[in-house]
C-alpha cells in the first residue's frame, strides 16, 4: 500500500469517527442522510465497520439499560447520589465491553468522548469548562478543562489526590492558627512523580506523555524514580515515566494564563497551538499540512474566542479548513 493509499484509509477513519459522533448525538435531517449515502459510496470499508459499531453499541445499550432498571427496582430504597454516580460508571463500562469495542472506551478515537477512567474519576471537568473543587480545609483545586482526578485514602497524616488527566492549579493553603491540628501535607501523585508540599502553591498538567510541574508560591518536592528535587516559585520541572528534565526559570504568568481566561503562546509550533485549542472546544481541529503545522505562533487569545481564533490562523498561514460532521475540522 502506497502512502498515498495510507492517508486516504486514515482519512477515511476519522471521517467515520465524525460520522458516528453526529449520528449518535445530533439531530440528522433528510440531508444528512444523503451526505451520509454519498460518503458510503465512497468510502465502503470504513461506512460497513461505522456500521458494524453502531449497531452493537444500539444492542449493548438495550442489554445495559433493562439491567440497570431492574438494579433500580431492587435497590431503590437503599440508593443515595454517591451510589448513582458508580452505577452510572459500571454502566458505561458495560456497555463498552457488552458491545464488544472496548477501544472505544478506553482509547476514544481522536478523544471525541471521556475514556473510561475519566469517567471513574471522583472529580472530572469537560470540554471547555473550569471547576474549583474544596477538598478540605488544607487544600483547593482549581480544575482545568479535561481533567480528571482521583483521591487516594489518607495514609501517614498525608492529603493525597491523583491527577489522571488535564491540568489544575492546587493551593496548600496553611492550617487555621486557632486550631492545633498538626500540618498534613499535601500530595499530588502524577505519572511516575509524587509532589509534595507542606505550604504552597503549584500547578500540574499531565498529558498522554509527560507532566509539567511549576510552583507558583512557597516551595515543594518532587519524588521520581530518578530522584528527589526541590522547587521553589518560579520553578519548573517536566518529566515522564522514565526521566526528570533539568528544573527551569519560567514566566508564571503564562503558566497561569488559563485562571484568567486567556490562552497564550510565545513561539509555539502551530500544530501544538491546535492541540491546546482543542482541549477547550467541541469536537477536533486536525492539521494534514506538515509544513502549515510547523508555523510559529506568538499570540494570546480569550478561551471563550477560540473559533475566531482558528479562523484568523488559518488565514494568516494561507490554510483552509474543510468541516465535517461532528465539528471535525480539517486544516490544509
Amino acid at each position: 500500500m502506497t502512502k498515498a493509499d495510507l492517508e486516504s484509509a486514515k482519512l477515511a477513519r476519522e471521517e467515520a469517527c465524525a460520522w458516528l459522533l453526529h449520528l449518535r448525538s445530533d439531530h440528522p435531517d433528510g440531508s444528512d442522510a444523503a451526505a451520509f449515502r454519498q460518503w458510503s459510496d465512497d468510502h465502503p470499508g470504513a461506512a460497513d465497520l461505522l456500521r458494524d459499531t453502531w449497531g452493537s453499541l444500539r444492542v449493548a445499550a438495550a442489554e445495559v439499560a433493562q439491567e440497570e432498571q431492574a438494579k433500580a427496582r431492587a435497590s431503590a430504597a437503599k440508593r443515595n447520589s454517591s451510589r448513582n454516580l458508580r452505577t452510572g460508571r459500571r454502566a458505561f463500562v458495560g456497555f463498552a465491553l457488552a458491545a464488544g469495542v472496548s477501544w472505544l472506551a478506553v482509547s476514544p478515537p481522536l478523544g471525541l468522548w471521556p475514556s473510561i477512567a475519566d469517567l471513574a474519576s471522583d472529580y472530572r471537568t469537560g470540554t471547555g469548562e473550569q471547576r474549583r473543587v474544596v477538598l478540605s480545609e488544607r487544600i483547593a483545586v482549581e480544575m482545568n478543562t479535561q481533567t480528571s482526578l482521583e483521591l487516594m485514602k489518607q495514609q501517614d497524616g498525608v492529603h493525597g489526590v491523583k491527577l489522571l488527566a488535564g491540568e489544575a492549579e492546587f493551593d496548600a493553603m496553611a492550617p487555621d492558627a486557632a486550631r492545633s491540628r498538626p500540618l498534613m501535607p499535601v500530595a499530588v501523585v502524577a505519572g511516575n512523580g509524587r509532589i509534595g508540599a507542606d505550604v504552597g502553591r503549584f500547578n500540574v498538567r499531565r498529558t498522554a506523555t509527560s507532566v509539567c510541574v511549576t510552583c507558583l508560591a512557597g516551595a515543594l518536592t518532587l519524588d521520581h524514580p530518578q530522584g528527589k528535587l526541590t522547587l521553589q516559585a518560579g520553578d519548573q520541572v517536566t518529566y515522564d515515566d522514565r526521566r526528570v528534565r533539568p528544573v527551569s526559570r519560567i514566566d508564571t504568568d503564562n503558566v497561569t494564563a488559563w485562571r484568567r481566561g486567556l490562552l497564550v503562546f510565545n513561539n509555539v509550533p502551530l500544530v501544538e497551538v491546535v492541540d491546546e485549542i482543542n482541549r477547550y472546544r467541541p469536537g477536533k481541529i486536525i492539521i494534514r499540512n506538515a509544513a502549515l503545522g510547523a508555523n510559529r505562533v506568538q499570540a494570546q487569545f480569550p478561551i471563550t474566542r477560540l473559533d475566531d481564533a482558528v479562523n484568523m490562523l488559518c488565514r494568516l498561514y494561507d490554510g483552509h479548513i474543510t468541516r465535517l460532521p461532528g465539528r471535525i475540522e480539517l486544516m490544509t
